[in-house]
């Protein structure tokens, strides 16, 4: 695998955490240091009245989050090229946005087929 591709759907959110960009940058930067992955930069989108977007270029891919207060919702995506524990991401979130109402997929990316390396010796021996 070249990488995967987590998302986890969170519901029933403490709306207080989804409004502002503060609160985003603070989960997306905790699931960065919990991973251990290398941050390169980051950009937030405040929306009005209110509501956030968030992301952080990572050195192993990326992560983001869009958050719907009015839903008690959001979105959270890591793709990364290094696996890592999911389980440990959804109590993280769970605890941090106060709900126990999370969904998560992994989706394996870049499913590349081993190649076959063929030497002098092989060539010498198949002819």
């Amino acid at each position: 695998m070249i990488g995967y591709h987590t998302i986890w759907d969170i519901y029933d959110c403490n709306a207080d955490k989804l409004k502002f960009v503060e609160p985003i940058k603070i989960i997306l930067n905790t699931v960065v240091n919990e991973l251990r992955l290398g941050k390169v930069s980051e950009s937030y989108k405040q929306f009005e009245p209110f509501g956030a977007t968030g992301f952080i270029l990572l050195e192993e891919s990326h992560i983001s989050i869009h958050t719907w207060p009015e839903h008690q919702f959001a979105a959270i995506d890591v793709f990364s090229c290094k696996p890592f524990d999911t389980a440990a991401i959804v109590e993280l979130l769970s605890s941090y946005f106060e709900t126990n109402s999370i969904t998560s997929k992994i989706i394996e990316r870049g499913s590349i087929p081993e190649k076959k390396i063929v030497t002098t010796l092989d060539t010498i021996i198949n002819v």
